[in-house]
């Protein structure tokens, strides 16, 4: 019995093959991807000893393939590691196993370690927080004694200003004088005793630095080794390490864990082994991240930070925004010789992107010479937006936004259901490995603040206003989406939810002041779903 035919899982059905392979990037799972994952969860179901590791949330994968005999079947994966070990029966292996006991990565990790274990001990030895602490008294001592010497000269001044006309202003200059000189001389005092004890700390700081540069060095090296020892195969058989396919990228280099995502890992093993790819999928199990949207049992797709360049190279194609097609509409709502107010239909770009695709400022620009954009929609976004046609209204306009004295209010049909009305505080992050998705970060999140209230149920969806009180990118999709929101996706959201026909998110409601006449203008549109 060979290989594939180990790996390749029977999969009998009457499902219809797909024409074309899927865009990893973009899609909506396709019946045999849901009937392969089906059989992964059941699999995953009978191994006891993971359910730890994989209730605590990991993406597994499935590939449709046929083999040279015409017979349909699929290969499963699982991201990363499970246990430690990437090469788990009925699971297609690692690109390269790098997790060998004997094997360099194995010794120059534990290198690596043992580096760690050295600064922590330098850091934390007696003799460190010995001269830390008295390094911290000293500086303390004198930034008091310091202190209080100014207060005596504050003090000193106000008696001379007292003094002046009754007493030689030579003397009170000459007192003036001794007072600032002795301050520089205090100042040097405890300079050179804050020094001494510097001194005696530098030697271990040292140490620490040499161990922390010898480690980055390691690293960076071991890095190096591993993605060169990575060579992907591409459907015309060709070869090329991830060295190479991110040598294009902007980023130069690959990011840690590329190639160890299941799409990459599934491809390879179908080339490898003369199988034909028909459709791909990769889902979620297990409980939610805490920063990420991921909810148990939805499809994903790859992420583009470390997968986008290895999956085109792979497949031989540019992976586009995904997204609904701009319908060519484009409704004035509101015009005079400062303002324009517009209606975006789903579909258009607020302002030109990498494409030479249409948006909101293109097409105003044609017809009206000027559109200085003040805000911005997403793209599959719909609803109402103000447009400068002049500097100055721009600024204020801008202004406005600044001082959050903009009302504005967005209809949402969500998948799901939710209570009725309530405020969402998450704080967000862009994804730096999977632009454009935020993350929810407290640490390193910008404030982000959504009211909701809930409008209608409509058979397992809920209709929702929604009044964001900050504007960060994508604030209303992630806060609908997030386990630690509404942990409903907003209906047709292609990155944190399931794709539909459009994206259900229309800002409905625009209010503010006239840039000229300060006058309240407030506009109103439908939601169109």
């Amino acid at each position: 019995m060979t290989d594939h035919e180990i790996l390749l899982h029977p999969l009998v059905t009457d499902t219809e093959l797909p024409v074309r392979m899927n865009n990893p990037f973009d899609y909506e799972p396709h019946p045999l991807c849901r009937e392969a994952a089906k059989q992964v969860c059941d699999y995953l179901a009978q191994q006891e000893d993971w359910q730890a590791e994989v209730n605590n949330g990991k993406m597994f994968g499935v590939l449709v393939c046929q083999d040279e005999q015409g017979r349909v079947g699929f290969l499963a994966a699982y991201s990363g590691q499970i246990l430690g070990r990437s090469d788990w029966p009925w699971f297609v292996p690692a690109v390269f196993d790098y997790l060998q006991p004997d094997g360099y990565f194995k010794q120059e990790e534990a290198c690596i370690s043992d580096i760690n274990h050295r600064i922590a001990d330098i850091e934390s030895s007696d003799e460190r927080q010995t001269l830390l602490a008295e390094q911290a008294q000293v500086k303390a001592r004198a930034e008091e004694e310091i202190a209080h010497y100014r207060t005596m000269m504050q003090e000193a001044k106000r008696h001379r200003d007292e003094q002046r006309g009754l007493v030689s202003d030579d003397m009170l200059i000459r007192e003036s004088q001794f007072q600032k000189a002795e301050l520089h001389r205090l100042k040097r005092r405890w300079n050179d005793v804050i020094a001494e004890t510097e001194a005696r700390l530098r030697p271990l700081e040292e140490r620490i630095s040499r161990l922390r540069q010898e480690r980055k060095l390691r690293s960076d090296a071991l890095q190096r080794w591993l993605f060169d020892r990575f060579e992907m195969q591409n459907a015309q058989g060709e070869h090329r390490t991830l060295a190479d396919i991110f040598r294009q990228t902007p980023q130069g280099v690959p990011p840690a864990g590329s190639g160890e995502c299941c799409a990459p890992k599934l491809l390879q093993y179908a080339y490898r082994h003369n199988l034909r790819p028909i459709i791909i999928g990769e889902f979620w199990q297990g409980h939610s991240p805490r920063m990420e949207i991921r909810h148990h049992g939805h499809f994903y797709p790859a992420c583009r930070g470390k997968c986008k360049p290895i999956l085109e190279w792979m497949l031989s194609m540019t992976a586009d925004n995904g997204g609904c097609e701009y319908d060519g509409n484009l409704r004035i709502v509101n015009q005079d010789e400062h303002i324009l107010v517009v209606d975006k239909p789903s579909g258009l770009l607020s302002v030109p992107g990498k494409s030479e695709a249409p948006s909101v400022e293109s097409l105003l620009r044609r017809q009206y010479g000027q559109a200085y954009m003040v805000h911005r929609l997403d793209q599959d976004t719909s609803g109402l937006m103000v447009v400068a046609r002049n500097e100055a209204a721009y600024h204020h306009l801008q202004r406005q936004f600044f001082a959050r004295t903009i009302y504005k209010k967005y209809i949402a049909l969500l998948d799901g259901e939710v209570s009725e009305q309530g405020t969402i505080n998450l704080p967000l992050r862009p994804d730096l490995l999977d632009r454009p998705r935020q993350m929810v970060d407290p640490e390193h999140g910008k404030s982000a603040e959504t009211g909701y209230r809930v409008l209608e149920h409509r058979n397992g969806q809920t209709l929702v206003e929604l009044t964001p009180h900050t504007g960060r990118t994508h604030q209303l999709r992630v806060h609908c989406a997030h386990q630690s929101g509404l942990a409903c996706p907003i209906v047709g959201d292609r990155l944190y939810g399931k794709p539909a026909q459009r994206l259900c998110l229309h800002a409905a409601e625009l209010a503010f002041m006239h840039p000229v006449t300060g006058e309240r203008l407030h506009f109103s549109s439908s939601a169109p779903f």
